[in-house]
């Protein structure tokens, strides 16, 4: 997912850039500002911790984009790209070090595991068949499918 922050800050682009020169593949593509529930869906983990309700506020303060990739191992290689939760402490090249401003603001969210796709997929996706056939691990290719970004 591409946070709001980025979005507003005009990176959207920059960043897909970025997602497609490591060699994923853009299989699904939408943009929506999130409401609180569905902000409380995607983050669910994060329930009882003292930065959820700065996270959800943050999360709903905007329009994001929601981004389902295809690549080779794709959950840990968009994580790689991504970089440190904190864009000051971000490998220098990844996308948080490139475009996120702090720990909130770090300008995107990638999912930590193939469930985690499916869940956060599906706030951005819904039922849409694509979207589901994307969270699968994919026979005979070795390849997983999986949502960026969104992480956070």
């Amino acid at each position: 997912m591409v946070k709001p922050g980025a979005v507003r800050d005009g990176h959207v682009g920059d960043i897909l850039r970025v997602v497609e020169a490591a060699g994923f593949r853009i299989i699904g593509i939408v943009s929506k500002r999130l409401t609180r529930q569905e902000a409380e869906r995607f983050y669910d983990v994060h329930v009882g911790k003292d930065f959820f309700e700065g996270l959800v506020e943050f999360i709903t303060s905007g329009i994001s984009v929601g981004v389902m990739l295809e690549g080779p191992d794709a959950v840990r290689a968009l994580r790689r790209i991504a970089g440190a939760t904190d864009p000051a402490a971000a490998a220098a090249g990844t996308i948080r070090a490139m475009f996120g401003t702090s720990v909130r603001e770090n300008a995107v969210h990638a999912s930590d595991s193939p469930g985690r796709v499916e869940v956060e997929a599906a706030v951005y996706f819904g039922d849409c068949p694509r979207a589901r056939e994307g969270v699968a691990e994919v026979p005979n290719h070795g390849r997983t499918r999986g949502n960026d970004g969104p992480q956070g």
